[in-house]
């Protein structure tokens, strides 16, 4: 870590970063002989979702403090979801190979392997895809067999939901733009031929697959450019690419990886991750590249932690999707701000059809008109301020936005 970046931190991140680097080169963690304030270590860990992590490195000191009750509480609490969520897994998979539908479990879940303790990879929900035409079969099951409830804000991911026990089922692996005009979604469309059978969360099933590990890593990469371009990212991901680096070691051919971030538009993103990482962690990644500037690496630094795990909860993220819908559109910022404006008073018909109060529209798309009257009308009635202000953004806001434009290009998107 340079100089730079260790004197904005404080006692706290500066060793939770440490401890970051011991868990990934396999250390033990000793106990700090500076005073620390271990709540707000805690705080910083929870918000991370590194608390389960941290607590199994450092349980037989961290124990002896009052706050190690609230370390051992969420630690607890994780190991219990994970047994949980196999036996979930185990049955879905039973159910789907009996109406013949395949599905391949990614990120977190396939992730978490890499990790010392699985266990400890915490993640929000499960991710599976399946085949768009065992979209109604799948639905059957997780719905009418199993007791789920059913949540749809995307067409292709529908989530199911029961208690604290949450599946997301997907029909492409990735659907969402980022600041540039590469078809990610149509890439990762490839996932059937890019994937192989193997036990998930202990779970062997076989229809139960998971992404080829080549593949996996761009997927991890494209997913946390995603991130970034939209809010931001914690330290959860950047252990995710140095422990499946680690763990995948021989497997991944880096030449070929390079080349295909290249196509993606995400190799310079990529070194400056892996930089990045090193700097944190202390650790040596593959793809030799430029240190990032030391006043850029201190912001993301701080940034990352102000961003928690997904950024949802920092300002600074305000204008992240105007400045991604700018840049996206390759048009000068006027030109790019206007047909921002448009999208928002015109939202297209297949994001219309996902707003209950708008169903009326569901297949009759000649429908539309009235449907833009309609909420043009409710909004200035009951949103006005809001809806004004989300309008002008990218002309009131310019400069704000300019900002990120500025700051996702030095990350190399």
């Amino acid at each position: 870590m340079t100089s730079e970046m260790n004197g904005l931190l404080t006692e706290e991140q500066r060793f939770l970063l440490s401890s970051l680097s011991d868990i990934c080169t396999g250390r033990v963690i000793e106990e700090p002989a500076e005073t620390l304030n271990l709540e707000e270590l805690f705080h910083i860990a929870n918000n991370h979702n590194v608390d389960s992590l941290l607590f199994s490195q450092c349980r037989e000191w961290l124990g002896k403090y009052r706050v190690g009750s609230m370390f051992r509480g969420v630690f607890t609490w994780h190991v219990f979801y994970s047994i949980n969520r196999s036996d979930m897994l185990k049955e879905i998979a039973e159910r789907f190979r009996i109406k013949k539908i395949p599905l391949i479990c990614f990120k977190g879940s396939v992730f978490r392997d890499y990790y010392p303790v699985p266990e400890l990879r915490t993640m929000g929900d499960i991710d599976l895809v399946i085949h768009p035409a065992d979209r109604d079969k799948a639905d059957q099951i997780l719905r009418c067999e199993m007791g789920f409830e059913r949540f749809i804000d995307h067409h292709d991911v529908w989530t199911y939901w029961m208690k604290e026990f949450q599946f997301e089922v997907h029909t492409h692996m990735f659907y969402d733009p980022l600041a540039n005009n590469v078809d990610y979604r149509a890439y990762f469309d490839r996932i059937w031929e890019n994937c192989h059978n193997a036990p998930v969360f202990g779970v062997a099933s076989e229809n139960l697959l998971v992404p080829d590990e080549e593949y996996h890593f761009l997927y991890l990469m494209t997913h946390t450019a995603k991130h970034i371009v939209n809010s931001g990212s914690g330290f959860r991901a950047y252990l995710d690419m140095v422990l499946m680096c680690r763990a995948c070691d021989g497997k991944l051919n880096w030449k070929r990886i390079g080349e295909e971030l290249d196509n993606l538009k995400l190799l310079d993103f990529t070194k400056t991750c892996f930089r990045l990482c090193e700097q944190w962690f202390g650790v040596e990644m593959p793809l030799p590249g430029n240190e990032p500037e030391r006043s850029f690496a201190a912001v993301v630094t701080q940034k990352t932690f102000k961003d928690g795990t997904f950024g949802l909860e920092n300002g600074e993220n305000d204008r992240a999707a105007a400045a991604r819908d700018i840049k996206q559109s390759g048009n000068h910022y006027y030109a790019g701000a206007f047909k921002r404006v448009l999208n928002k008073l015109f939202p297209s018909y297949s994001d219309m059809q996902l707003v209950p109060w708008y169903s009326f529209v569901d297949g009759r798309p000649w429908l539309m008109p009235f449907a833009w009257i309609y909420r043009w009308f409710y909004c200035a009635v009951n949103k006005f301020g809001h809806s004004r202000a989300l309008l002008v953004e990218p002309f009131t806001k310019k400069s704000e936005v300019m900002n990120r434009q500025a700051y996702l290009k030095k990350w190399g998107l």
